[in-house]
């Protein structure tokens, strides 16, 4: 069935592809970050890795789904160097390669003995990449051909590969799909280091991946987002560009603070507000002690505030706070000004991460210590590169002693073709998120009446904007200028009476359907189904229900989407009190 929802053609979304056809998957350049699966059983599926699904995959969530050019290379270095039975990962720095070795210990300990590590070098050929369908010029000013790099490659037995893919996903460390694919034209020259080697003494293996021209006009970028239309104008006019480091992926940056963290002060990590997952699973994984504050309301503040004076009286101290604006996927915003004070009498780093809302609509500078974002996301928009970022706050009272660490042990992993998609990308950014805020606004204004009447399966509408917490993310946002007007962000999640209506609606609803946020299409996810499958009755013990469906909209027409909406709703509450479509489904459709 074709596409209902068209773009319009003006100065933002000219360059920018049609939806394809439903069933199609959204053209990403071999670096989608959605799955198209009609049918919220495929989604079911997916996330079951059942063979039926997995077989006919073609794109995926690179976290979970290895792109078919780090495969290939895979494939490569396993021919080379590997045993029977055995898969390997590669990553580009030695501490990553044994730190997932350390996980595979730790998940599975009865083949410790069997997961090595071996050092080998590739040699990169940029000219190979697909950078991207529009015009993305070419710096790479300390990236040439053929140039030999040193990475590190992790092989561990066949049966413990979903240990390792956990910390692939918890990481996000490994390679991209565009590294991979300068690795390509040059795999019969792969390089292995002797077996009792890791290091090495030369120096020209061990460069940067970088493009240092790209990386800083993104860095500068995110300052200038910073300091617009900022409602705490002195804190946000101190930041400059070395304070913000970038990574390759959102999920690396949020690694990366947490070992930061754990290295200034290795104590128990607060996460305040129901996080992404991730993040959550992250912390409880390579913290040292964690407490979860699921809900993010004044009474669960009350509660830690109780706990704060208590560990106090036992000199003990909580290290950081972990919170999202707003959070995902109930779009909730926590008191941050009364986290911020707490933190102040009690001693302890604040760790927003701001991708929902964005540096678009919200202004954190008066209230983070440590800024996390995806940039994969809303900053790149178009779901065809990963990156992330941490920025420092220069008015922490913790900026000296974490800058200092982080200058002295960070290396920029984020690969050079990847960096200038990402340049070019957002440079539309604020663009985009007026269209963003726009359509999110508009379905939420459309649907929200819906819910709760008789008549309409849909239950609630979460949005920051129609959340018990909606004056905590306005107490954020920035000022409104002549070329942005700030808004409450492009996701928002439905909710309804039953599995059955959200089945129904999911399936009927002509977007793409997958995970990730912030692209260029609509995208559609039945959030439960796929992120907790198997966590369904603590998912809802903390409000999520496992008839949620999550909504991160596109630049298409907002009426061609208000239309969509209400077309698949009033299909879904055909099932109202029990009614049968008795064959009506098709007809309908």
């Amino acid at each position: 069935m074709p596409s209902l929802l068209q773009f319009p053609y003006d100065s933002v979304t000219k360059s920018l592809p049609h939806p394809p056809p439903l069933g199609s998957p959204v053209p990403a350049h071999r670096h989608a970050v959605s799955v198209q699966l009609p049918t919220w059983q495929d989604m079911r599926g997916m996330a079951a890795q059942e063979p039926r699904v997995i077989m006919v995959q073609q794109i995926g969530y690179p976290r979970s789904f290895l792109n078919q050019d780090v495969v290939k290379v895979n494939n490569a270095c396993l021919a080379l160097l590997g045993q029977a039975e055995e898969k390997c990962l590669i990553f580009p720095a030695l501490d990553h390669a044994i730190a997932c070795q350390a996980t595979i210990h730790d998940l599975s300990p009865e083949v410790a003995g069997s997961v090595r590590i071996r050092a080998v070098d590739f040699q990169l050929d940029e000219s190979s990449v697909t950078v991207a369908r529009d015009n993305v010029p070419g710096i790479s000013q300390n990236m040439h051909d053929a140039a030999p790099r040193r990475f590190y490659l992790v092989f561990f037995p066949a049966q413990v590969n979903a240990s390792a893919m956990g910390f692939w996903r918890l990481s996000g460390t490994g390679i991209s799909s565009r590294l991979a694919q300068s690795m390509h034209e040059h795999l019969d020259k792969i390089s292995a280091a002797p077996v009792d080697e890791l290091s090495g003494s030369n120096p020209n293996l061990f460069r940067e991946l970088a493009d240092m021209q790209a990386d800083g006009m993104v860095r500068t970028r995110i300052v200038k987002l910073i300091q617009r239309a900022s409602i705490n104008v002195a804190s946000s006019a101190r930041f400059v560009p070395s304070d913000v480091f970038l990574y390759p992926t959102g999920m690396a940056a949020i690694y990366e603070a947490n070992k930061l963290l754990q290295s200034w002060r290795p104590t128990q990590t607060v996460v305040f507000g129901f996080p992404y997952e991730l993040t959550l699973k992250l912390v409880q994984k390579y913290g040292l002690g964690y407490k979860f504050y699921g809900f993010g309301t004044e009474a669960e503040l009350d509660e830690f505030e109780d706990y704060l004076a208590d560990e106090w009286q036992q000199h003990r101290m909580v290290q950081s706070v972990w919170c999202e604006c707003a959070s995902n996927p109930l779009l909730r915003t926590v008191n941050f000004q009364r986290i911020r004070r707490l933190a102040d009498t009690y001693g302890f780093v604040v760790v927003v991460d701001e991708t929902i809302g964005s540096f678009a609509n919200v202004d954190l500078a008066g209230i983070a210590d440590v800024i996390v974002t995806s940039l994969t996301k809303s900053f790149s928009g178009k779901a065809n590169v990963m990156a992330g970022s941490i920025v420092l706050n220069p008015s922490s009272p913790y900026y000296t002693p974490l800058k200092q660490s982080l200058d002295s042990t960070y290396v920029n992993e984020l690969f050079g073709a990847d960096s200038r998609v990402l340049e070019h990308n957002s440079r539309k950014f604020l663009a985009r998120s007026t269209m963003m805020n726009r359509n999110a606004q508009h379905l939420v204004s459309v649907l929200s009446p819906l819910a709760g009447t008789l008549s309409s399966t849909l239950t609630h509408v979460y949005y920051p904007s129609t959340c018990w917490s909606r004056a905590n993310y306005e107490a954020r946002m920035r000022t409104a200028t002549p070329d942005f007007t700030p808004g409450y962000g492009g996701l928002f999640t439905l909710e309804f009476e039953s599995v059955v209506a959200a089945a129904t609606f999911f399936d009927a609803l002509n977007v793409h359907k997958g995970p990730s946020l912030g692209a260029h299409v609509t995208l559609a996810q039945p959030y439960v189904q796929t992120v907790f499958m198997r966590e369904k009755e603590w998912a809802a013990s903390y409000g999520l229900s496992e008839s949620i469906v999550r909504i991160s909209v596109g630049l298409e027409d907002e009426q061609a989407l208000g239309y969509e909406f209400m077309r698949a709703l009033r299909l879904a509450d055909r099932f109202k009190a029990g009614r049968e479509l008795n064959g009506y489904l098709e007809s309908f459709l």
